[in-house]
C-alpha cells in the first residue's frame, strides 16, 4: 500500500545564485517610458494595484469574464487623469517615421533613373537580383514615392526638382 506522506525531496543550496542580487531585482522599480503612468506610480504599491488605481487593467481575463451573468461593477466608470491623458496620445495624429533600407533606396534609385516607369523593364533588369515580379517592383516604388524625404532628395538629384536649403525630414 501506498504511503500517506509526501516524499520531499533533498534541499539543496544553490552556490551559483547570488542571493542579494535576486533580491535587489526584485525590488527594483519596472522601466516605464511613458510618462503619464510614470508619473502616477506609487512605489508601495504592487503593480497590478498601481494600474487598478490609474483605471487601467493589469489582467485582461479578469476584466472581461467568460460568463456575463453576474454583473462587474458600472459599466461606464469615470475616466481618471492617467486614462484621459493616455486616450489624448492616442488620438494625437503622428507623423510617419517608417524608414527603408539604404540598398533598397539605392535599387529603387537606380531602377527610376535607368528605366523610368517601365516595370516590366525593371523586372528583367540584370540587378534584379531577387528576382521580383513588376507588381512587387512597382508595390516598393509606390512605397517609395509615399516618404518625402526619399523622393525629394532623389527628384533634387535627377534635376527636377530646384534645390532647396531646407531639409526634408521624415
Amino acid at each position: 500500500m501506498v504511503s500517506n506522506k509526501k516524499s520531499r525531496g533533498r534541499k539543496k543550496f544553490q552556490y551559483h545564485v547570488d542571493k542579494k542580487k535576486v533580491a535587489k531585482k526584485a525590488r527594483k522599480l519596472p522601466n516605464i517610458t511613458c510618462p503619464a503612468i510614470k508619473n502616477n506610480w506609487r512605489t508601495n504599491l504592487s503593480a497590478s494595484q498601481n494600474l487598478k488605481v490609474m483605471g487601467l487593467v493589469y489582467d485582461s481575463n479578469k476584466s472581461l469574464p467568460v460568463s456575463s451573468k453576474t454583473p462587474t461593477g458600472p459599466e461606464n466608470p469615470e475616466p481618471t487623469t492617467v486614462v484621459t491623458e493616455l486616450e489624448k496620445e492616442s488620438s494625437a495624429p503622428r507623423t510617419g517615421t517608417m524608414r527603408m533600407p539604404k540598398e533598397k533606396v539605392k535599387w529603387i534609385e537606380y531602377l527610376l533613373e535607368k528605366h523610368g516607369e517601365d516595370y516590366e523593364a525593371m523586372a528583367r533588369d540584370k540587378n534584379n537580383h531577387y528576382q521580383e515580379t513588376a507588381a512587387q517592383i512597382r508595390q516598393k516604388i509606390k512605397q517609395f514615392k509615399k516618404r518625402p524625404a526619399y523622393l525629394v532628395k532623389f527628384m533634387r538629384a535627377c534635376g527636377k526638382l530646384p534645390p532647396s536649403t531646407e531639409p526634408v525630414t521624415e
